[in-house]
């Protein structure tokens, strides 16, 4: 488990996150960003980065406000930089603002810092090491038992600062809750370590704590300053400053070492390299995975001084302690922490699966592999192992990707019968396609010199920039070239332009007109026949009634001569 975790709604195919890790411990599926906790070194780089605030900390703030709702014996140990973490002209107005939160006791780490360097400082005395590293910061632990075993050899085996502090707190008051408060998300995660996880139960940021008193409506430069609960720490106060740990370790009488202050990932991995190459020998090497040591800590808040000032302000604390190294009974405090391997093996390709990988993501030849990062790993060859071991996809390459997508587009826009062209804002074109090239008879040079209006009416053309609407196969006549075309008008917010897809109806058209004068031609040669037939009808009707009126009155002659008699008499 990782004190950081990835919110996917907000994961947007940057790859930044994994660009700044320095592990590379961050998988990609489906496009979404992953820590993987047994490489994660929760240096909380990828957290600070991230432009979508994807990768998030894990709070422990709810956990501490219901111990003290349930009024436990809460306890907090203030970490060495939260002088110069506040805005505050008193140190002890913060020790008032969390006993106004609801802490019954305030201490400070730095008493934890004086007994880590007593055990160091004893360490170095015994002179049984090649080199030692300190181990107060658990990020670098992390970074030598996860990625760099080798050298776990070299680190003292001494614990934390705040777990030396949180079982001696827990010594004299077994029935405390400490809560750790800092400016380390590696923090959270050594708290839970199980070889330590009996000193501390909770951890708050500075960044949880600066939330908590906004919602309280605690301003911590008003509140009324309230006394430490712990000893004078003496110069371990200054652990959190430059050098701070090898000025207490070497103020302890250790003579007879080299010392080398390291900070920043970047110094870091030098310093693992020239270990692994075995250069030094002899040398305490006070090891911090922050640019600034503490001062400079991911969890700081929002508003705060630039670490320059705050290390001052640090520093002038530190100096104010009325003895410079504090004797602290630790006698009965454990202090002593076994670093182990905790590496995992990670299956590896073959050269052939290796040029594989990079085939399938047009890498040819060596003269192919860009390495521009821009995928987060180092290089092709690094992005082809993290495929095959399932921690990256082949999409993640945006080269690789842009040359499809270009291809494609280059496929579709130079292939399609359909004439495509764009225009800015002032209608000048700026991009034609093959069939708008031939139709108009331009060179795609050519075409990129005129506007629009030279070609045709631009008027709807004009409606979808002004409307931002979109318009859907609405006919146009270009009479300068014979064509009749359907037009999609669709406006481009990025370009500032219109995209015009136009549809060549111009046969279609003329069809539609044939087939209109055959039906109009039909139509005539149907009414011709009726006229005839009606003119016929008429005819034979009128030739009929004249028949029947001469056969009517041949009858009605022959019926009365019949009744008569033929002399007018009746029969």
């Amino acid at each position: 488990m990782s004190a950081i975790e990835t919110k996917k709604a907000n994961c947007k195919n940057c790859y930044k996150c994994l660009r700044a890790c320095p592990v590379k411990a961050i998988r990609f599926t489906s496009g979404q960003a992953e820590i993987m906790p047994d490489l994660c070194i929760s240096c909380g780089t990828c957290v600070q980065v991230c432009p979508q605030g994807a990768q998030q900390v894990e709070s422990q703030l709810k956990t501490v406000q219901r111990m003290i709702e349930r009024g436990e014996n809460v306890v907090a140990s203030l970490a060495p930089s939260f002088y110069g973490a506040f805005k505050v002209d008193d140190p002890m107005k913060l020790v008032g603002a969390l006993k106004a939160l609801g802490f019954k006791k305030v201490c400070e780490t730095a008493v934890g810092a004086a007994i880590a360097s007593d055990a160091m400082a004893d360490v170095l005395k015994k002179n049984e090491m090649d080199n030692v590293i300190s181990t107060c910061c658990p990020a670098v632990n992390d970074l030598i038992e996860k990625h760099y075993p080798e050298l776990v050899r070299y680190l003292a085996p001494v614990v934390s600062p705040m777990v030396a502090h949180g079982r001696y707190i827990k010594k004299h008051m077994p029935d405390a809750k400490v809560v750790f408060v800092g400016p380390c998300f590696a923090k959270i995660d050594e708290a839970r370590d199980v070889r330590v996880d009996d000193a501390i139960d909770a951890v708050l940021t500075f960044a949880d704590l600066e939330e908590w008193m906004k919602k309280s409506r605690l301003v911590p430069s008003e509140v009324q300053p309230a006394a430490l609960d712990s000893e004078d720490a003496g110069l371990a106060r200054m652990y959190p400053t430059n050098a701070g740990v090898i000025h207490n370790v070497l103020a302890r009488g250790v003579q007879g070492w080299k010392t080398q202050h390291i900070e920043g990932s970047d110094a870091c991995f030098e310093m693992i390299k020239a270990l692994k190459q075995g250069d030094l020998h002899h040398i305490f090497i006070e090891m911090n995975m922050c640019t600034g040591s503490c001062m400079g800590g991911p969890a700081r808040m929002q508003e705060r001084p630039s670490r320059f000032a705050a290390g001052m302000k640090v520093r002038d604390y530190g100096r104010e302690a009325q003895e410079a190294v504090v004797a602290i009974d630790h006698s009965d405090i454990a202090v002593h922490k076994a670093f182990v391997d905790r590496s995992k093996a990670a299956d590896m390709p073959n050269e052939e699966q290796i040029r594989s990988i990079l085939r399938s993501i047009g890498k040819e030849s060596k003269a192919d592999e860009f390495n521009c990062g821009s995928c987060g790993y180092p290089s092709c060859r690094a992005k082809a192992i993290a495929v095959f071991q399932g921690k990256a996809e082949l999409s993640m390459c945006l080269p690789h990707m842009f040359q499809i997508a270009q291809s494609t587009s280059n496929v579709v826009l130079q292939n399609t019968p359909n004439i495509i062209l764009i225009v800015d804002e002032n209608l000048k074109i700026t991009e034609l396609n093959a069939a708008g090239q031939r139709v108009f008879g331009l060179s795609h040079a050519e075409a990129l010199e005129k506007y629009l209006y030279e070609l045709f009416d631009p008027r709807d053309f004009e409606f979808v920039l002004e409307s931002y609407e979109t318009i859907v196969g609405k006919p146009l006549s270009i009479d300068e070239y014979n064509l009749s075309v359907e037009q999609t008008l669709v406006y481009l917010p990025n370009q500032h332009g219109v995209m015009g897809i136009l549809r060549d109806v111009t046969a279609e058209k003329e069809q539609e007109e044939k087939l209109y004068k055959l039906r109009l031609d039909t139509m005539e040669m149907a009414q011709k026949v009726i006229d005839k037939q009606m003119v016929a009808a008429q005819e034979i009707a009128s030739l009929l009634g004249e028949t029947t009126a001469e056969t009517k009155a041949t009858l009605t002659h022959l019926k009365d001569i019949i009744i008569t008699n033929g002399d007018g008499g009746r029969v």
